[in-house]
């Protein structure tokens, strides 16, 4: 079994919804919702509702997330990194967040997480 590579542990938060918005140059704003399935401090993992097809360019996309509990809406802008069966996109997170705002967003999300951490 191959060591882990991540630098940061990625959790589980259960129930937590986001859209991604991707604003492709000469067409209009794609907007698609899914689920959490997990993040970290790098990055997010979401299961989309619709497909997100591979023909969209991997560029710079908005990931928007409303905190159930504080319901206070959060922005994180990213890069997809990779797209499973269509349904599945892996987003790193860019841009130049404070580490306060991700804080914010860490603190929320792991109280949602159940209690199985993936290391």
């Amino acid at each position: 079994m191959e060591p882990e590579k991540r630098k940061y542990p990625r959790f589980q938060p259960q129930g937590l919804l986001a859209s991604i918005k991707i604003d492709p140059p000469a067409e209009k704003e794609i907007v698609l919702e899914g689920e959490v399935v997990d993040m970290s401090y790098n990055g997010i993992k979401i299961r989309l509702n619709k497909p997100l097809h591979v023909d969209i360019d991997h560029g710079e996309i908005k990931i928007e997330i409303t905190m159930p509990q504080s319901g206070i809406p959060i922005s994180i802008h990213g890069l997809i990194k990779h797209i499973r069966e269509q349904y599945e996109c892996g987003l790193q997170f860019a841009g130049n967040h404070s580490e306060h705002c991700v804080d914010k967003l860490m603190f929320e999300c792991i109280k949602l997480a159940n209690h199985t951490v993936q290391i």
